[in-house]
């Protein structure tokens, strides 16, 4: 009888046209796009706030800079004569890493953080709140570059004693400064430094201590967007990329290929999972390794097969010595039976009328000293497999001459 089948070719090749196209639309939109970081207004260059950098990135993009907000491999997009711009890197074990890593590059502009914002309640890409960072945590984002450098803090503009730029800032107060022996000053008020430079070699890192320099809020006041713009200049070759690394600040670009996600956290986590569980339904699965083990012989019928089992019972048990113990008293019995023994007779005195019956019919062996053999062996606890052999043979002999007589080949036996 033909059955018809529950959905229609038509039907089949439409539910699967559909299924792929969901797919590849997925893919589509996991392929795309950037994680940014929970807060929006970071001192990022894709911030617009009052602490951010977008200002500056804008600026230096309509002086025909080639500017590059660097979500990925911030050190593989450097080229010869640019500069990396490392602007109030966030804390934490995993950032200081990461800012460490990145102090590898051969020209960098290093800024130390200030400020801290928090979005606004109903939306996040603005600033809600803004605050200050301890001098603390400046204190260990600086030493990542000189390790016994010292940040301060003051209400009232310095003096600048030192002006290679021959600009003068206009920074809002609490203006941060630095003290450290390894910088040389670019812009200092005495040992105090706004703006200080270190060379090794060919490698030349410039540490600006206040970021309002840089900052939004900082470029709407005189000569700050000059200052800040002659700085990356001074550092910056001759065209020279200015690379904003923003993975510092907890931004990450995804994967232009979207198969490698299955391999990335968090999605990491999720693979290997489902490969242990494959792995698992494999192993369950899959055939048997090695030859066959073999099927237990099945028990075999009869007295001689039931004796062959009882044997092999008692040797897995280990008491043979006590079962031919017993072998001995009841062979003994049997005789004494078959001999006719005088009623009443037992231990010791059966043992001695026996033997004087064999000494009458010629039998050489000793029921007695076989006796005294398989109780000694019993009670001694060992497993002689080759005595309890031999004294059972003894035994069973004794009894065919008791009843049969002596016989002179020993193949009789």
């Amino acid at each position: 009888m033909n059955e018809q089948p529950v959905f229609s070719r038509r039907v089949l090749v439409g539910w699967i046209a559909a299924a792929t196209a969901i797919f590849g639309f997925s893919l589509y939109l996991l392929g795309g796009g950037e994680l940014t970081s929970p807060e929006g207004v970071l001192p990022s260059t894709f911030s617009r706030s009052a602490i951010g950098h977008a200002g500056i990135a804008e600026v230096l993009q309509r002086m025909d800079r080639v500017v590059v907000k660097s979500r990925q491999n911030s050190l593989d997009q450097l080229s010869r004569g640019s500069v990396l711009v490392i602007a109030e890197p966030r804390t934490g074990t995993a950032f200081d890493d990461l800012t460490k890593a990145l102090l590898k590059a051969n020209t960098i502009l290093f800024v130390l953080p200030k400020r801290i914002g928090l979005p606004h309640a109903r939306k996040r890409e603005w600033l809600g709140e803004a605050g200050r960072t301890s001098t603390l945590e400046a204190e260990r984002v600086l030493r990542l570059v000189v390790p016994r450098g010292e940040v301060i803090r003051q209400d009232a503009a310095p003096n600048w004693t030192t002006n290679v730029m021959n600009i003068s800032p206009n920074l809002p107060e609490p203006i941060q400064l630095m003290r450290a022996d390894r910088l040389t000053p670019i812009i200092a008020a005495g040992d105090r430094m706004l703006v200080g430079e270190m060379r090794d070699g060919s490698r030349r890192i410039m540490v600006l201590s206040d970021p309002d320099v840089i900052s939004n809020l900082g470029m709407a006041r005189p000569d700050n967007a000059t200052l800040a713009v002659a700085l990356i200049e001074r550092l910056r070759g001759l065209d020279g990329k200015v690379v904003f690394d923003e993975t510092i600040h907890g931004y990450k670009a995804r994967s232009a290929n979207p198969f490698l996600l299955p391999f990335q956290f968090p999605f990491i986590i999720a693979t290997a999972q489902l490969a242990i569980a494959a792995l698992l339904l494999l192993w369950a699965a899959m055939a048997r390794f090695g030859a066959p083990q073999s099927v237990p012989p099945v028990l075999s019928a009869g007295r001689q097969g039931l004796l062959q089992n009882v044997a092999k019972l008692i040797a897995f048990t280990g008491h043979e010595a006590t079962m031919v113990r017993r072998y001995v008293q009841e062979t003994i019995r049997t005789v004494a039976s078959q001999l006719h023994a005088p009623a009443g007779l037992s231990g010791e005195r059966l043992l001695a009328w026996l033997q004087r019956v064999g000494l009458a019919r010629g039998v050489e062996a000793n029921c007695d000293e076989i006796s005294q053999r398989a109780a000694q062996l019993a009670e001694s606890g060992r497993r002689d497999l080759k005595s309890a052999d031999r004294i059972a043979r003894d035994i069973y002999q004794w009894k065919q001459e008791m009843t049969n007589g002596p016989s002179r080949h020993t193949r009789a036996h």
